[in-house]
């Protein structure tokens, strides 16, 4: 047997002890980028001729409209790029739209509604769209609004995406795949009064075609639907399709609510949201529904979204029934996961403005 001196047999451990570390580090790292790999690959797919979302950036923020209005006599019919091969676990249609019009000023200060209203989404193979395929896409409520030389006006802003989710098993995974939007609501029915499409650039081909003169529905007929064609300008109408992943957490908590006063009449409430990508973040109502002879509690979107943060939000207590009143705090990520919070109540009463 042969022995080892005290001082080798401690070097060569501490060499063993060394190599093991490093070994061990180095499988974690693999395994970190692995973890990372797989959280990305399941980031969502855009099916849209302008590879980039973020590129709509004309006609529906500022300036020159180019009279591209939603409308019940103006639609739009967009012929999408084909649908990439994957396993999809969600599909979303969105339209991203923004300039929306309002009512007249009531009130002193004066305030501003939207022209009441709703957008309407749809998918097809063929440029014909059933009643079955037809989506709401959004109401006017919460289009950001147009802005104004002459007022004071609040939540005007930069055009928004809205998204509503489509079965996958409606896609053509393997051709054709049409959209159109269009609005059913017969005051949209000019740049005046209807909200503005965003757009983004793009060529000489044509795959986008306008619906001119509809009366609330898509066209019909296919000849018709494809009669206007269009290009250099790609409309801001696109495909959102979420490969089958793991789930992403979100936590919203409610921070801090507090109650109208006489110099800021409306409830100011606070939300804390942790999570990855979020997208947008609005209150929730708790109201009764009756259906036949069962009442029912259900939750409902009050006031306006907000697409960044902070959560802050000012509530119009006039959206808000009077008396007990029980709000919660939702948010949805760009993988059109929901999350919400915990329900709490409020008390609404009417607070006179200081004169």
């Amino acid at each position: 047997m042969i022995s080892i001196p005290w001082s080798r047999n401690s070097n060569l451990k501490r060499r063993v002890t060394l190599l093991l570390c490093c070994i061990l580090l180095l499988a974690f790292c693999h395994l970190r980028s692995a973890i990372c790999l797989a959280a990305s690959s399941d980031y969502p797919v855009y099916v849209a001729e302008v590879p980039n979302p973020n590129d709509y950036a004309l006609f529906a923020n500022s300036g020159w409209d180019g009279n591209w209005y939603v409308g019940f006599n103006n639609g739009w019919i967009k012929k999408l790029p084909p649908i990439p091969s994957g396993t999809y676990a969600r599909a979303y249609l969105g339209a991203k739209l923004g300039r929306m019009k309002t009512l007249p000023p009531v009130g002193r200060p004066p305030e501003f509604n939207p022209v009441p209203g709703e957008i309407w989404i749809a998918l097809s193979p063929t440029p014909t769209w059933k009643t079955g395929q037809r989506l709401k896409l959004t109401t006017t409520e919460d289009i950001p609004l147009e802005s104004s030389l002459e007022y004071a006006l609040e939540n005007a802003g930069e055009s928004q995406w809205f998204w509503v989710e489509v079965p996958v098993q409606s896609l053509n995974l393997s051709g054709d795949n049409y959209v159109a939007l269009w609005s059913p609501t017969p005051s949209l029915v000019s740049i005046s009064s209807a909200p503005v499409l965003a757009a983004g650039w793009g060529g000489k081909d044509v795959n986008t075609w306008l619906a001119k003169d509809i009366k609330g529905e898509p066209p019909g007929d296919p000849k018709a639907a494809l009669a206007s064609g269009m290009s250099y300008f790609q409309p801001a109408i696109t495909l959102k399709l979420i490969p089958a992943g793991i789930p992403h957490p979100m936590h919203i908590r409610l921070v801090s609510w507090e109650n109208g006063r006489p110099d800021h009449l409306r409830p100011v409430v606070t939300a804390s949201v942790e999570g990855e990508s979020i997208e947008r973040v609005w209150v929730e109502c708790n109201t009764s529904v009756k259906r036949g002879d069962v009442v029912r509690g259900m939750w409902a979107q009050v006031g306006r979204s907000l697409w960044k943060a902070p959560y802050v939000f000012s509530l119009d207590q006039g959206k808000l029934p009077k008396g007990r009143v029980l709000l919660r705090m939702a948010a949805v990520n760009i993988w059109g996961e929901k999350g919400v919070s915990e329900p709490f109540e409020i008390e609404v009463s009417p607070i006179d403005a200081k004169k």
